[in-house]
């Protein structure tokens, strides 16, 4: 049986493979505050142990070490996935019997072994069956069996999610609400780099217009500099990624030479499509030390990276910072964690007197 702490504070907790970004907040609903914010890297050498610590520690939610703390998580499950699909006829997409059949010959789904949500392209909702009919939905979700396992971590790290959700959706609708917060009407490149793929996102005006999947992640990118550089193995290429050692800066380019290319083909189809070019790039996900992958997809693609101000669009979204948190310096990936906290439901509209 779980000993659950409850307390009148919050606490958000977003786990990549990467690391553990997690807020202690006044509460779970706008308005309200952020009291605390910490980082717990998964690189190297890490114990459940000092995680439950870290954790327990922010904000002091566990007294015991058999306490749980019920908290609001953002997970990267294995195996997810996001995928946009526009129906013909759109009333294909109303009956639950075509639904499974599209999930099975268009996506390779089987929905007895994935959690599946279908979501509205416009506001990100859950898609009804009996609402209007709309053309282009999101299908997101993740193996069941996967999502079992992040689970069962969460609960090793003394965490019980009272919602649990997908940190890659969540995010999405972060950069669409920040857009909208910053004016930003041209397109934006959203790129989120994982370890074995990187999923690509190009969103307008709040609104996503395509999304494409990449079998090219951070393991690939390893394997080809253990190749280049003769390492003996994989952990070697892996703590060299991490470095700013020389002679790998020189290799960047080259490394990423495979994914630059994609995308530069994923852009080239867009412009050509729509006839409006890119001029912002959003690279999630990756920590401060990964920070030259973005450079560097910067660089070669030749479109401005966004500088994320953090206070402000928080403040917007009803969400204010204590004495002493500063998010200033904060890296992109943090957009994920800030991203559980906001609501990005349609905001009606008043009518003018």
């Amino acid at each position: 049986m779980l000993k659950l702490k409850t307390h009148n504070k919050s606490l958000f907790v977003d786990l990549s493979e990467y690391s553990i970004l997690a807020a202690r907040t006044s509460g779970y609903y706008p308005p309200f505050k952020i009291e605390e914010i910490a980082e717990f890297s998964l690189w190297g050498e890490h114990t459940v142990a000092g995680i439950r610590a870290f954790l327990g520690s922010l904000g002091e939610f566990r007294e015991e070490v058999t306490d749980f703390v019920i908290s609001r998580c953002g997970v990267h499950p294995e195996g997810q996935f996001i995928h946009f699909f526009e129906a013909e006829p759109v009333g294909k997409l109303k009956d639950p019997t075509d639904l499974n059949e599209i999930l099975k010959t268009e996506f390779s789904l089987d929905p007895e072994e994935n959690e599946i949500a279908f979501l509205n392209v416009d506001d990100g909702s859950h898609f009804d069956l009996k609402g209007p009919e709309l053309k282009k939905r999101f299908i997101c979700g993740a193996p069941t069996k996967e999502l079992q396992v992040v689970q069962d971590r969460l609960l090793e790290y003394g965490l019980c999610p009272e919602r649990m959700e997908l940190s890659s959706v969540a995010t999405i609708g972060g950069i669409a609400d920040y857009a909208s917060y910053d004016s930003i009407n041209s397109p934006i490149l959203c790129v989120e780099l994982n370890s074995g793929s990187i999923r690509v996102v190009i969103q307008r005006k709040g609104k996503v217009e395509q999304i494409h999947s990449i079998s090219f992640g951070l393991n690939k990118i390893e394997s080809l500099l253990q190749s280049e550089l003769g390492l003996s193995d994989e952990e070697s290429g892996r703590k060299l990624l991490f470095s700013n050692d020389l002679d790998f800066i020189e290799m960047r380019p080259k490394l990423l030479k495979h994914l630059i290319n994609v995308l530069k083909t994923f852009i080239g189809n867009y412009e050509i499509q729509t006839g409006l070019a890119i001029h912002h790039l959003f690279v999630g996900a990756l920590p401060e030390k990964l920070n030259w992958v973005s450079q560097a997809i910067s660089s070669s693609l030749e479109i401005q990276r966004m500088q994320l101000c953090f206070e402000p669009w928080l403040e917007n979204l009803n969400i204010k910072l204590a004495d002493g948190v500063e998010v200033s310096n904060l890296g992109n990936h943090w957009m994920a964690l800030f991203s559980l906290m906001g609501d990005f439901s349609p905001k009606e509209e008043v009518a003018s007197e």
